[in-house]
């Protein structure tokens, strides 16, 4: 019996339908999808807005074979200060992390409390630093692929504060034990809370206040607060961590592009919150917030007590703390 004369030509369709069908299955298979994960408890703030457009134009740039999906702070079981951790159990393959300086303590240089005046001084400190911030994050297998800024973190209160002397007796959120170690020393009471915990704090009077900058959480948090004192205590860096194993799995161009665009989104970030600080600063201030700027016998007060605490503050910490310590400071002019 003989076939009809189309059946081969039928047999071939089905063959490369099986074959187009496969290779589809197989570019499916090939693309990656990671969970991200940050500290930050609200989407309309800055810094997250600026993470989801970071990742969008991950997906769009790389033809969709890398989507990188956002948690909030506080959607996940993880705490604000084990961000590294899960990014270094792979729990989460890309982590944003303000909190880190548990896990990697020579990233606290460039924060202690009065060390650096201006955002100048902290790049040039942050460039001196980063070397041994890298190397401490190789050995947890994790990878900094960048870290965006925010402006000067200053203190906000429910209570009256409109001078050092205010501190006394409060209950401040801090986010590390260095500002932990000022509020000390000024007579307040440090609280460590993950950003998703601050409002509710705030709203049962758990805390009084707390230390961000405008462009942070002060304006956020803007209805719990009711003074602002503009005393410059640091700026504050967040990092954006992926895990090794899953990086070094990218194809090398693929590579190349994500950390272009996190260069990229990380620097407006930074410019973004620089920009916004002083317009909502001055918004809050027409709003009916109190903001106060310090005096300069309040800063050097400030200083006074701070200067003897950055040398005994790296006399505690591992050798890479007080390598980096030592560069900064003639850098810095301290």
């Amino acid at each position: 019996m003989r076939l009809p004369i189309r059946a081969p030509m039928k047999l071939a369709a089905l063959l490369t339908a099986a074959i187009l069908g496969c290779t589809a299955f197989g570019m499916a298979q090939a693309a990656d999808f990671w969970r991200a994960y940050t500290y930050n408890a609200v989407a309309t703030v800055t810094a997250v807005k600026g993470l989801n457009a970071m990742f969008e134009d991950i997906k769009k740039q790389t033809g969709g074979q890398l989507s990188v999906r956002l948690n909030l702070g506080g959607t996940l079981p993880i705490t604000a200060t084990n961000i590294t951790q899960a990014v270094a159990d792979n729990v989460v393959q890309l982590g944003d992390d303000a909190f880190f300086v548990g896990s990697a303590p020579v990233g606290a240089v460039v924060r202690l409390p009065l060390l650096i005046r201006s955002m100048s001084e902290f790049e040039k400190a942050w460039d001196i630093e980063a070397p041994y911030l890298r190397d401490d994050y190789a050995k947890k297998d994790v990878v900094i692929l960048g870290r965006y800024i925010f402006p000067y973190n200053v203190l906000w209160s429910r209570k009256k504060l409109t001078s050092l002397a205010d501190i006394s007796g409060q209950k401040i959120r801090v986010i590390a034990p260095e500002q932990a170690d000022f509020i000390k020393m000024l007579g307040g009471i440090p609280v460590t809370l993950g950003t998703a915990e601050v409002a509710a704090a705030l709203d049962r009077g758990v805390i009084d206040g707390a230390i961000t900058a405008s462009s942070g959480y002060g304006y956020v948090w803007r209805d719990l607060l009711k003074y602002s004192y503009r005393l410059n205590i640091s700026f504050i860096d967040s990092l954006i961590l992926v895990n090794k194993g899953v990086w070094d799995k990218l194809p090398p161009d693929t590579r190349k592009t994500v950390q272009a665009i996190v260069d990229d989104h990380t620097r407006r970030m930074t410019n973004a919150m620089a920009a916004e600080e002083d317009e909502m600063t001055r918004k809050l201030a027409s709003e009916g917030m109190v903001v106060t700027e310090p005096s300069k016998a309040d800063i050097a007060t400030a200083e006074a007590k701070m200067a003897p605490y950055w040398k005994s503050w790296a006399g505690s910490r591992p050798a890479n703390a007080q390598e980096a310590m030592q560069k900064i400071l003639p850098v810095i002019g301290r």
